[in-house]
């Protein structure tokens, strides 16, 4: 292919050599006057292909644009080079309305700032967590909007190292991380992060521990105490010793359980699943029947009731941890001469039932939300004087959760209460039918 430098040099030489041919035998002057004609027509030509190049350009030419030899060649490179063009602009703005539509949809609030701290753009989450909106707020100092003397003073100091822990202005019952991301242009970029659930954990962490330390404490101070009274006496009597046995015995039990409590605990939430079996739930209430006529000593009378033969799916061991922790408050917490009733029975859907109902004193409705919370007690003078550790029922109701199945609390002040463990029924093996001559089980005790 010739250059583009020598297609419009043969062009006129062309245009010249045909002028003479025709001005052959012609007046003279008469190529001269084709050849002038020739080129004002050729330079005409240019003329309009590069106003439609320019009208094109500017933007007011839409048709495609088209044309011979030079023009052509230069058009045709034109038009892939805008093709081109337009396909990386088009892929451009797709990738931004792409990252874009990411970042409105955020859990994290993202609020962009000019460098005078004006509010430049911000998405969804922003709204709701600092109680922003983008058809009120672009363009305001945010200083005016978000009012805190702690964010102010953290904003002002542009410390992108530090984060800085809030209240949601948005919502105040959230707990906010905010943190500060340098922008080209001198913008920076505001993320809120909602920490609440994370807050919350560390709260029951930091009561855990305190929890633990003031339940621990007693005990051993009840045991130094003694220990070193002992240790002080010239010659110790071993009848005052003996007689303080007991209750250093208690004492070191009341460890023991407490210790016990909290490895189950941790145990629970450190294995994710159950190893599943087929559990025996008529012998297991049988067995926790016997054990509580065991605890109470005569002192409560108490009837086992077994309407289904039906089983669970479930770890037996477990289960029945859970639900001896049920059995055995029962017994602690109501008092002599009460009724224990112990119950197997069909719930609702297909699922079943495992109630503990007591007649014992009953807890006021504002108790009931909180029992399964660690170390929540609603007497702790009497609870501590029945052996409790303050954790059965968050153990209870960590078993059931493993087994899909909820614990569901009933009471009445002065009347008793009721404790049952509501079973799914995917977790339930259906009774087979009894053989001829054979009934239903309905035992008391």
């Amino acid at each position: 292919m010739l250059s583009f430098w020598w297609r419009p040099l043969i062009l006129v030489l062309g245009l010249a050599l045909a002028s003479l041919l025709i001005s052959i035998g012609r007046p003279p002057g008469t190529a001269w006057m084709v050849f002038s004609f020739g080129l004002i027509s050729y330079l005409v030509y240019h003329l309009r292909q590069l106003l439609k190049l320019t009208n094109w350009l500017g933007g007011s030419e839409k048709c495609v644009l088209a044309g011979d030899g030079l023009w052509g060649d230069a058009l045709y490179r034109l038009e892939k080079l805008q093709r081109t063009r337009q396909g990386a602009q088009q892929k451009v703005a797709a990738d931004l309305e792409q990252m874009l539509e990411a970042t409105r949809n955020l859990p994290d609030g993202v609020v962009i700032l000019d460098e005078g701290n004006r509010i430049q753009w911000l998405n969804q989450a922003a709204e709701h967590l600092l109680g922003l909106s983008p058809n009120r707020d672009l363009g305001q100092f945010i200083l005016y909007l978000v009012r805190h003397s702690r964010f102010a003073e953290w904003l002002g100091a542009e410390d992108y190292s530090q984060t800085l822990t809030m209240d949601s202005p948005g919502t105040r019952e959230k707990t906010l991380s905010l943190q500060l991301v340098p922008l080209p242009r001198h913008q920076k970029m505001l993320l809120a992060r909602d920490i609440t659930e994370l807050a919350r954990v560390e709260a029951m962490r930091r009561d855990f521990v305190a929890n633990v330390s003031h339940e621990l404490r007693t005990p051993i101070t009840v045991i130094v105490g003694f220990l070193e009274a002992f240790g002080d006496m010239p010659d110790p009597n071993p009848e005052e010793f003996r007689k303080h046995i007991p209750l250093m015995r208690e004492q070191s039990d009341r460890i023991r359980r407490l210790v016990d409590d909290l490895l189950t605990l941790a145990r629970l939430e450190s294995e994710p699943e159950t190893k599943d079996e087929a559990v025996d739930v008529p012998a297991l209430a049988k067995r926790l029947a016997f054990e509580a006529e065991s605890m109470s000593q005569g002192r409560h009378r108490v009837a086992l009731s077994v309407d289904s033969q039906a089983r669970l799916i479930g770890n037996s061991q477990e289960l029945y941890s859970a639900l001896a922790n049920l059995v055995s408050n029962a017994v602690r917490y109501t008092p002599a001469g009460g009724h224990i009733g112990i119950a197997w029975c069909a719930g609702e859907n297909g699922g079943m039932v495992f109630k503990v109902t007591d007649t014992g004193e009953g807890i006021e409705p504002q108790h009931i939300p909180r029992l399964t919370e660690r170390f929540y007690r609603v007497d702790r003078g009497r609870s501590r004087a029945s052996g409790g550790t303050g954790l059965g029922l968050a153990i209870v109701k960590h078993i059931l959760q493993r087994h899909q199945a909820k614990l569901r609390i009933d009471s009445t002040v002065g009347k008793g209460s009721t404790f049952s463990a509501v079973f799914p029924a995917e977790r339930v093996i259906p009774a087979t039918a009894p053989a001829a001559g054979e009934a239903a089980p309905h035992i008391a005790a």
